[in-house]
């Protein structure tokens, strides 16, 4: 009947270009928590990775999520609960690969000079932010063993970064190694950053927040309980039974809203024609826009930017197969309802698992993105969880070309436990309220 959380973070990264080969001697060092050099590395120019040959286009997604102090209570055909949160993503999807072969090798491949390159419609975005929340849910309908239950969060969010670049279209060719020359650009780019863009972009948090904002999660879920719950009458949280279930269904739509950035902000468009520049070195925010100023049609400061989270659809399904043995699975896609918006990937998954009220473990199978196929694994030791969702990149059977760790550290007071030597609140209360009705 309440669940407290202490801590908990997921750290997440996926790409398909840049990657570690599996039998590289740098996955064993960066296991193992040891140094390395970028400058010295074992691949072409310079670099300590290699890349995805033969691709036209490439994606990338990276997340971190930590949520501290959290809490939920369930009382009677209610749950409410609060808590806090940091989270931040940076996603690119379909990113011309030539683009990034470029940078790669520090500049263009001689089999591409003097030949014209043109792309069109690929965007990057970067997104983080605090988040205060708030959660309400009841079961609404509840006769002969089925329960509907429906619930919303409230999050009031606090923007600390946000990022967009969209091209539309841009058509150049490289002179040589040091110059190239634009022939078509129609691109924007709306930014608020936590830095000093006039010393160097050195951090700037103040003020922390560069711009606020409400998101909400909701849903619905249905339950499908082994026996009918026939209790009725007031009871003390810690007496409420706990009703098992033979199947749940849920549905959800995630990260409703967005932030609004008004401190710190930048936008530039450029929609030009035919312009050469010179490669050459940035220092500070001022040599950037220098750099690029002849590139620009519009810009405007300190003006307001709207950023949308990455709003995602979910459906949920767990079935309990036997006394400590469950199979539950989840579909993620990702909706997008305006332009200026992080990524969130796809993801299907099914997920074979044992509970126990000491012990924990599951299996996660996953298709992410719709692309690669993914196995995990997490453990539970009462309160603490420590798992992943792509094991082969730590046991060095797969190219590291990502990796996904997560961990817990929660309690929880059980249903129908008010024994003080079973974690419960109530039991002491009752008995001498007792007492004193008998006496």
């Amino acid at each position: 009947y309440l669940d407290v959380n202490i801590v908990s973070a997921d750290v997440f990264m996926e790409n398909d270009f840049a990657y570690i080969p599996k039998d590289s001697a740098f996955v064993r060092r960066f296991l193992k928590g040891e140094t390395f050099s970028t400058n010295y590395g074992p691949y072409k120019y310079d670099n300590f990775f290699d890349y995805y040959k033969g691709k036209s286009n490439y994606s990338f997604t990276a997340a971190i999520t930590v949520t501290g102090p959290s809490f939920m209570v369930q009382n009677g055909k209610q749950a409410y609960g609060g808590g806090v949160a940091f989270r931040s993503l940076e996603s690119f999807y379909k990113f011309p690969g030539q683009i990034l072969r470029t940078w790669y090798m520090g500049g263009p491949d001689a089999s591409i000079i003097n030949k014209e390159a043109h792309f069109r419609d690929f965007q990057i975005a970067s997104l983080s932010w605090s988040e205060l929340f708030f959660n309400y849910a009841v079961n609404f309908y509840e006769r002969y063993g089925n329960k509907l239950t429906a619930g919303i969060e409230v999050k009031y969010l606090f923007g600390v970064e946000g990022f967009f670049m969209s091209i539309k279209d841009v058509k150049y060719y490289w002179m040589n190694r040091n110059k190239i020359n634009i022939d078509t650009l129609n691109a924007a780019v709306s930014f608020a950053l936590p830095v000093n863009y006039d010393n160097n972009l050195g951090v700037n948090l103040n003020p922390w927040a560069k711009g606020h904002g409400v998101g909400a999660n909701i849903g619905i879920m249905y339950t499908k309980e082994k026996k009918i719950n026939s209790a009725k009458g007031k009871k003390p949280l810690c007496a409420n039974t706990y009703d098992d279930y033979q199947y749940r269904i849920g549905l959800s739509i995630m990260d409703i809203g967005g932030i609004r950035f008004n401190r710190f902000t930048r936008m530039y468009q450029s929609d030009i024609g035919r312009i050469t520049k010179i490669l050459t070195p940035f220092n500070n925010y001022d040599d950037i826009a220098s750099y690029f100023k002849p590139l620009i049609s519009q810009s405007a400061r300190d003006t307001s930017v709207f950023m949308s989270l990455p709003t995602a659809v979910s459906l949920q399904f767990d079935y309990h197969f036997r006394k400590h043995v469950y199979f539950s699975g989840f579909w993620v896609h990702p909706l997008r309802f305006q332009n200026k918006s992080v990524r969130r990937p796809a993801q299907l998954a099914f997920i074979p698992r044992y509970e126990s009220r000491l012990l924990g473990i599951s299996l996660p199978f996953s298709w992410y993105d719709y692309q690669k196929l993914r196995l995990g694994l997490a453990i539970r030791l009462y309160t603490v969880t420590i798992g992943t969702e792509k094991l082969g990149a730590f046991l060095g059977k797969n190219d590291f070309n990502g990796m996904d760790f997560y961990f817990s550290v929660k309690f929880n007071l059980q249903k129908g436990k008010c024994s003080p030597w079973n974690l419960g609140a109530c039991q002491r209360t009752h008995k001498s309220k007792r007492k004193k009705v008998v006496k």
